[in-house]
């Protein structure tokens, strides 16, 4: 398992929820900040049962595709009826994939939660979730690490050649999870910059260009939410530069496709329909 590297911040708030081990906890950041790993290290504490809720399609475990569903809660009922004396951790990933219905499925366990039981939502994008779904749960954001603690994890990977480095802070510096991924997937690492250069087409390429990235990007929704993640981190580096009314007029209209296409809208719908900025 991969060690947790966690900002200094949020490593505080982590300390403490070990030690007070709320009923429910969020932990929120984003894509290849670790949750899964964070999750690990500080809330499955040896001995423990841990059940895993993942988003599925056609009722098999599908992390692109997939979506949490009213049944999946169900079943999460039902496997919770039982006693146990041994601790039960229920982890849901992706918790930004339960539809609306399957959130006030799973608020009436967070309400009257079952013994020795503690709840553990990972979410990529928690502005979905309900707000009674988010009062019932200790909220902790992942910050991205610093830049220092970015260096020193590519220095345990062995990463040396100046040249390499540079590329994998440019496209994951403050994500230890992503950056461990980088270095030990070469064809992931070539995937991932071919995406970055796609972004950057997507911000500053012609509608034509933008349209053809639709049509690339259709099939995959996960792909597309990367997509548009590197994009939006393209316009925020370049209004740190040049705060321009265009730069954050399409910086709203990335972040507005991105949550359209958490919640099931047509992903090539979505892309489309910022041909024009």
């Amino acid at each position: 398992m991969m060690h947790a590297v966690v900002h200094p911040v949020s490593e505080q708030l982590l300390e403490a929820a070990h030690i007070h081990q709320p009923q429910a906890v969020l932990l929120f950041g984003e894509e290849g900040v670790g949750l899964r790993t964070v999750a690990k290290h500080y809330f499955e504490p040896k001995g423990s049962i841990v059940l895993e809720v993942l988003p599925e399609k056609n009722d098999t475990v599908d992390i692109e595709k997939g979506v949490i569903t009213v049944e999946s809660i169900r079943r999460l009922y039902d496997t919770l009826r039982t006693t146990s004396a041994q601790r039960r951790i229920i982890c849901i990933d992706y918790a930004e994939r339960m539809g609306i219905p399957a959130q006030n499925a799973f608020l009436k366990l967070l309400e009257e939660p079952p013994e020795n039981t503690q709840f553990i939502l990972l979410s990529h994008m928690e502005r979905t979730l309900l707000p009674t779904v988010m009062s019932r749960v200790q909220a902790i954001e992942l910050r991205r690490t610093t830049q220092e603690q970015s260096a020193a994890l590519l220095d345990l990977l062995g990463v040396a050649d100046q040249k390499k480095r540079t590329q994998l802070l440019f496209i994951a510096s403050g994500l230890p999870a992503e950056l461990t991924r980088l270095v030990q997937n070469e064809a992931y690492f070539a995937a991932r910059a071919e995406m970055v250069t796609d972004a950057r087409v997507l911000v500053a390429g012609s509608s034509y260009d933008r349209l053809l990235l639709a049509k690339k990007y259709k099939d995959t929704r996960v792909k597309a939410l990367t997509l548009l993640s590197d994009a939006a981190k393209q316009v925020q580096l370049a209004l740190t530069k040049d705060p321009s009314d265009r730069m954050i007029t399409v910086l709203s209209k990335l972040e507005a496709a991105q949550v359209r296409i958490v919640e099931q809208g047509n992903v090539r719908l979505q892309l489309a329909a910022l041909a024009v900025f």
